[in-house]
């Protein structure tokens, strides 16, 4: 980017941003300059056993140099996406979002109750929808606004063990595709960072064996590793960022090359019945 504070009297606001790849792209952006307006929900950074989860990331960005707002809001309430909106408009327009929170939860197709449907839908769809009808007006007025999605491997390469999630996902990039048509003439663009496998606490339930988790690693793509939250940043800075003013409608895979692939081994068993014993972990 051609400044050293490219985010300068910037509002942005990044959804589900207190921990995992959103808290790395909300500190780079503070440290780029931007006020940033962290989303977050008590409930998910408890269940998670982080609850100082967004305190922690405000006095990281404060101490980079840049500006934090906590906006606390559970995205699986009813009319969610609006209600955050309005909060984070009352200190001003906001000129970009991030839209990273989302569920998945880890379960075969037959075995995802109407319950585990609902939830995924509500937080990886309806909310951003309501967001955007919220916040998109301001940038209109503008002339002016970089709407980015967190996307997913998922959309491209789906897994029998998230097929909601991967839905959702896949959802949001026909979304995005749609709004980039109408948002041009705006200056507002709409792109996609689908990540790949990356180390957070959303998988660490996967590193309770350590040999396991290392082997699956290695497996995942061509790189043989993990990705890291922070190897998210830089892409998604790109994006946000007043010179990505030609690219809209794009999606940017950042998997260690996983998304080349266009089979999964996990299809290859037919379905998985429903079982009352089931404790796929959520």
């Amino acid at each position: 980017m051609t400044q050293s504070r490219p985010f300068e009297n910037r509002r942005i606001l990044v959804t589900g941003a207190s921990r995992g790849i959103a808290a790395e792209i909300a500190l780079a952006l503070g440290q780029g300059g931007a006020h940033v307006i962290v989303n977050h929900s008590a409930a998910a950074d408890d269940a998670a056993g982080r609850g100082d989860a967004a305190q922690t990331l405000a006095s990281r960005i404060a101490g980079a140099g840049g500006s934090a707002e906590l906006i606390e809001q559970n995205l699986e309430d009813t009319g969610a996406g609006r209600t955050l909106a309005q909060k984070a408009r009352a200190g001003g327009p906001v000129d970009s979002v991030v839209l990273s929170a989302s569920i998945q939860i880890h379960k075969p197709f037959l075995c995802q109750s109407s319950d585990d449907i609902a939830r995924q839908i509500a937080i990886n769809i309806t909310t951003n929808l309501e967001l955007l009808q919220q916040l998109l007006p301001d940038m209109v007025s503008a002339g002016f606004g970089r709407v980015l999605a967190i996307g997913s491997v998922q959309q491209q390469v789906p897994s029998a063990e998230m097929p909601i999630y991967a839905m959702t996902k896949a959802a949001l990039v026909n979304l995005f595709e749609n709004l980039a048509l109408q948002g041009g003439a705006d200056g507002i663009t709409f792109n996609t960072l689908s990540p790949g496998l990356v180390q957070t606490d959303r998988n660490a339930f996967r590193r309770r064996d350590m040999a396991t988790w290392e082997k699956a690693c290695k497996g995942a793509n061509p790189m043989q590793r993990a990705g890291q939250p922070a190897e998210m940043a830089a892409p998604a800075l790109y994006f946000l960022s007043r010179d990505a003013g030609f690219v809209t409608g794009a999606t940017l895979f950042a998997t260690g090359g996983s998304h080349i692939r266009s089979f999964t081994s996990d299809a290859r068993h037919g379905f998985v019945l429903p079982d009352a014993t089931d404790d796929s972990p959520h």
